[in-house]
């Protein structure tokens, strides 16, 4: 009976077939993200600005990349655009390898840098957006709480595997440790995916004359997106700067904050993984945010490893359930032929936000300090729960007006 209730339903079985191919993505995403900016600062011999910026740089490729994703989505198939990400993705761990090569140089290298974390941050849309497309059309659309959900789990699961693996090689010495070892393993696990993911069968999408351009579509989820970007403002936060805080007063174990951060962030959307169904998406958002916004005050006001490492997991179970709540809003605004559309703008609203925040955040601590880069972060996710709570009113008016 225990072995029969634990086995995946159908239907889960179906969506990890695929969801397999965004955790390996985001497995890569999670190594570049501890590695790139102790490489940068440490290594490199660059300010914490520009270490920010490098980690940031992958999110305008993952910006510019997503309508044509969308597009591609929405007119080829979720298929090839999951194997186009995983070969970009393998591309980037071929950049980062060849950036090892100038590390006498530290501007030639900072300047290799550059494409390997383009190809990592546009593996993303086309990869991450694709799967989740993929697995609707498998799943069907009844199921897309529950896609998207999985799609959560291996993305921040996967940050939260490859995070501590990455800051692992980092520290292995000779050729095959360092930035070398992150560039290999990041090359054939994303090779080797894009193979197998060949080998399933596609779903062709419908044709159909009434797919909305792209700025229509934009503009109607363009609401839960502020929300969604607020919400990743303060998990920016960890992800650019966790590592770069410990350092800076001298803790070990960086990577532990954000393997907190992902299993408090998987732990919630398998506790409550029908919290969206019951409560509706807005009222989800607004408590996800407010238990993200004290997960960052803790983290400024503790000054200790252990208070830092409770909040990185009060941010984690704060952010998790964002993407799912406020997607389904997001999706309900467009017909079926332009969901690829529609997820593909819903995501922007994260890559804009963690664009910025690498940047933004580590200029703020440049001039002022840690205190007020994860203060700046807390404030951000309260204003978005104050946001969503507006929108939430709004559809409740709406919804009264047309009762009536």
């Amino acid at each position: 009976m225990l072995l029969h209730s634990l086995k995946p339903s159908p239907i889960t079985t179906k969506i990890l077939a695929v969801v397999i191919f965004n955790l390996v993505c985001y497995i890569n995403v999670g190594m570049h993200f501890t590695a790139i900016p102790l490489y940068v600062h440490k290594e490199l011999g660059f300010n914490s600005l520009i270490a920010g910026s490098a980690v940031s740089i992958a999110y305008l490729a993952t910006f510019l990349s997503r309508p044509q994703a969308g597009h591609w989505l929405d007119t080829k198939g979720a298929k090839s655009s999951v194997i186009i990400g995983l070969i970009i993705s393998a591309l980037g761990g071929i950049f980062a390898l060849m950036t090892t090569f100038f590390s006498n140089a530290p501007l030639w290298a900072l300047i290799m840098i550059i494409p390997a974390r383009l190809c990592i941050g546009a593996s993303e849309s086309w990869a991450s957006t694709g799967t989740n497309l993929w697995n609707i059309g498998r799943a069907g659309i009844e199921n897309a709480t529950h896609v998207i959900s999985w799609n959560g789990v291996t993305s921040y699961g996967g940050m939260a595997i490859g995070a501590p693996l990455g800051a692992y090689l980092l520290k292995l010495p000779g050729f095959w440790g360092g930035l070398n070892s992150i560039a290999i393993l990041t090359t054939v696990m994303a090779a080797l995916s894009a193979i197998l993911a060949s080998t399933y069968p596609a779903i062709i999408p419908q044709p159909s004359k009434t797919r909305l351009p792209f700025t229509t579509v934009f503009a109607r989820v363009f609401p839960p997106g502020a929300g969604l970007g607020l919400a990743t403002i303060g998990f920016g936060s960890i992800q650019t700067f966790i590592t770069l805080y410990f350092a800076y007063n001298h803790w070990l174990g960086s990577a532990y904050a954000l393997s907190i951060f992902g299993f408090c962030f998987v732990m919630v959307r398998f506790i409550f993984k029908n919290a969206i169904a019951k409560f509706g998406g807005y009222i989800v958002s607004i408590t996800s945010l407010l238990v993200e916004t004290v997960g960052l005050c803790l983290i400024t006001f503790s000054h200790s490893v252990i208070g830092t490492y409770i909040g990185a997991g009060l941010t984690g179970c704060g952010f998790s359930l964002i993407f799912p709540a406020l997607g389904i809003i997001a999706i309900s605004k467009v017909g079926a032929e332009n969901r690829g559309s529609a997820l593909a703008c819903f995501s922007l609203f994260l890559d804009i936000a963690l664009f910025i925040a690498g940047p933004l955040l580590g200029a703020i601590n440049d001039f002022w300090g840690y205190y007020w880069l994860f203060l700046s972060s807390a404030a951000f996710t309260l204003i978005g729960a104050i946001l969503t709570y507006i929108l939430h009113y709004q559809s409740k008016c709406r919804n009264a007006a047309i009762s009536n």
